[in-house]
């Protein structure tokens, strides 16, 4: 923040130089021109500094003793044209609304909507819904929300599809290193790279719990050790592509207010820029898990505007491809973090009949990012991508 405030002086004081070459004439001023207040205008010779330090204009206190550093104080600024005036950067976000909060649909609804059967997955959903709620009743507004380190607390059944991703020690303690979500009553999808850490494989899941080191009676989560896993066949350890992997359970979970699916989001066009991610992991990067459930507003990034701000690394030789999202918090830099990987990334759309109440609809799976609550997008694996392989392998239809 202190190097583009830095930056940013630097270009201002330019653009101020430049403003007070004299004009050809005196032509009479226009009704729109700033007063030029008095006093010596600045010195025109802008010159790099030191970042660490203060910048001093020559004649200001202070200045005769560092005369060879060549710092320059900026006091003040001249404008002659109000248009000359620095404006600041275009961003993509738009106001963060609570998560709790619906969203409404485009006008004119989606375009591959249209005409169109409903796959597998969404057929599944409803079932599943059904069977728990036959009002469709779903997550109900909230204005109750608690910070925590940047961070919102989740409610008791807010998020009943959120899954923490277990390994066990070698004491036999279950420490739970990822992140999930319930797709039906015996799969959860997460992360490929969390499928193997340091070459140790997850033997349980724990769905619909708020906190994973403390009992919290506002909910009953639920324990399943899992039976198989499949990560895609296209996934490879050395990149960063095709991170998805599916786990099979052992037996079905029951389906109640606390523990069920979320529903698979089937377009590739998002109907708002506004997402939220969520997880147990991190706040910021090197620190603990939380080992609370907390979630965060995002806004999706452009691939094209997110391959220009992403460094270039070796596990992304093609950059971010069509089968990733990108999402950053544009206003507080919060991020997901170590421990969210394989959670979710979702949208909140009204119910069909109560359009009060919300559902979810997963689009992405955390993957990767630069740090933590860095100034950098974070990468997400694309759920609409890989719905053929998810339907063939959690429903076998």
């Amino acid at each position: 923040m202190f190097l583009s405030a830095t930056l940013s002086l630097i270009s201002v004081f330019v653009l101020c130089c430049h403003a007070q070459r004299p004009p050809p004439g005196p032509p009479p001023p226009p009704p729109h021109r700033v007063p030029r207040p008095q006093g010596p205008p600045p010195n025109r010779d802008a010159i790099y500094f030191p970042l660490e330090r203060d910048i001093l204009f020559p004649g200001s206190k202070g200045s005769n003793e560092l005369e060879d550093k060549m710092w320059y104080h900026i006091s003040d600024f001249h404008f002659e044209e109000v248009e000359n005036l620095p404006q600041p950067k275009r961003r993509h976000h738009m106001s963060p609304p609570r998560p709790g909060q619906p969203f409404p649909p485009p006008p004119g609804g989606f375009k591959e909507k249209k005409n169109r059967r409903r796959r597998i997955c969404e057929q599944k959903y409803s079932e599943y819904v059904e069977r728990i709620f036959p009002n469709d009743t779903a997550v109900a507004e909230d204005a109750n929300d608690a910070d925590f380190d940047g961070r919102i607390l989740a409610r008791p059944g807010e998020y009943p599809h959120m899954a923490a991703v277990g390994f066990e020690a070698d004491t036999g303690q279950i420490q739970y290193k990822c992140g999930g979500s319930l797709i039906s009553e015996n799969f959860v999808l997460t992360a490929a790279h969390c499928t193997s850490i340091y070459d140790t494989s997850p033997k349980w899941v724990r769905i619909g719990d708020l906190n994973l080191v403390a009992d919290e009676r506002t909910v009953v989560p639920q324990l399943m050790q899992i039976e198989d896993i499949f990560p895609h066949p296209n996934y490879s350890k050395e990149l960063y592509y095709n991170d998805i992997a599916l786990l099979k359970l052992q037996g079905e979970v029951e389906l109640t207010v606390y523990v069920r699916p979320i529903r698979l989001w089937v377009f590739s066009e998002l109907p708002t820029s506004i997402a939220f991610a969520m997880g147990y992991g991190s706040t910021s990067f090197a620190k603990p898990m939380t080992n609370r459930l907390t979630n965060l507003n995002l806004t999706v990034v452009p691939n094209a505007e997110c391959n220009a701000e992403l460094p270039p690394i070796s596990e992304t030789p093609n950059g971010v491809v069509d089968s990733q999202i990108c999402a950053q918090d544009y206003i507080l830099n919060r991020d997901t973090c170590q421990g969210d990987s394989g959670g979710p990334l979702q949208l909140n759309l009204p119910g069909r009949r109560r359009r009060q109440n919300i559902h979810y609809h997963l689009i992405g799976i955390t993957s990767y990012g630069v740090f933590c609550r860095s100034s950098y997008p974070s990468v997400y694996t694309r759920i609409s991508s890989f719905l053929d392989w998810i339907e063939g392998t959690t429903w076998n239809e």
